[in-house]
């Protein structure tokens, strides 16, 4: 009799549970009480890791990041995967890196813009002097082996280099940029916005002034790089930047002899390439010249280190 009374006992607070329950379900439905409340702040998606850098200084606790082109990725040739491309599209705003950087980025673009009418898409280059990998940029030490031939260069139309980020003047331009996107798609949070993007700004512009300072105080040599990607530093500073590869060709092997001589006759010891990409051809030139090959990211997402780290790799080699 006892097990009974115990097992009847427990049936009904059992029962008596699931009423309350079906009973605060109830109420929270009729009182309006939302059990998954919208997510305070805007979804911003960005193209490259730098990017991400800025719109997190610039908008705070406000934003949440999607980068299209992840750490380690080609930005040339990657392709954004369909479940990247679905959470981008449920964004506020999308700012775009500018022209010719991400092959896919205006069908990208207007792929989001139709899964997401409202996406509001910024271009950060605005405003920014585009330069062109084509040796033309006097003043600049820019160029692709100076007057050295290359074979099966056949340079025709130029299009605009896209690699603004790394100068960190453009990148100032392309912080208020952002700034100004943020505040259109969160407008109630304007001054903090401003505030951010003045301290992020301030950060760069002493960088800057400290790059600056290095290499006025030395006679930079040449710096022989695998990848054209360094033209707005190159402008920046005043240094003479050559690259192994032009315009995604890789070089043949003449191409290889001439760099081994040119880096033999400017007293060359590194050759800098880079993580996304293969160092093949830079390890044939360093094993020519009895040098090394160091490797920098271009895209790191810690912009204003890497820009640091980057300023005092190539100042130790010239």
């Amino acid at each position: 009799m006892q097990r009974i009374c115990t097992a009847t006992k427990r049936r009904i607070a059992y029962s008596t549970l699931v009423i309350v329950v079906l009973a605060m379900t109830m109420t929270a439905g009729c009182t309006g009480i939302d059990r998954n409340p919208p997510k305070d702040g805007i979804s911003v998606a960005v193209t490259i890791p730098p990017q991400a850098e800025m719109v997190r200084e610039i908008g705070g606790d406000r934003v949440d990041v999607v980068v299209m082109v992840p750490p380690g990725s080609d930005p040339h040739t990657y392709e954004p995967e369909p479940a990247l491309v679905a959470k981008a599209a449920k964004a506020d705003l999308y700012v775009t890196i500018g022209t010719g950087l991400l092959p896919v980025e205006d069908a990208l673009v207007a792929r989001l813009k139709a899964m997401n009418p409202g996406l509001l898409v910024v271009d950060s280059s605005n405003g920014i002097t585009y330069l062109y990998p084509s040796g033309e940029n006097e003043g600049t030490g820019i160029g692709f082996l100076g007057e050295m031939p290359v074979e099966g260069n056949d340079r025709g139309p130029q299009s605009p280099d896209p690699h603004i980020w790394l100068s960190l003047r453009n990148a100032g331009i392309m912080a208020e940029n952002t700034r100004d996107a943020l505040i259109r798609a969160d407008p109630a949070y304007e001054n903090e916005y401003r505030e951010h993007c003045d301290n992020y700004t301030s950060r760069l512009q002493d960088l800057d002034r400290r790059i600056n300072a290095t290499f006025s105080r030395s006679h930079p040599g040449m710096i022989l790089v695998t990848h054209q990607a360094w033209d707005y530093f190159a402008r920046d500073y005043h240094l003479d930047f050559v690259a192994i590869e032009k315009e995604g060709k890789e070089p043949t092997v003449k191409d290889l002899a001439s760099f081994i001589l040119l880096a033999r006759s400017h007293g060359i010891r590194v050759v800098f390439s880079e993580a996304q990409e293969s160092s093949r051809e830079a390890e044939t030139i360093a094993g020519e010249i009895g040098g090394t090959v160091r490797v920098l990211d271009p895209l790191a997402g810690d912009y204003l280190a890497n820009m640091e780290r980057v300023a005092e790799a190539f100042a130790e080699e010239v």
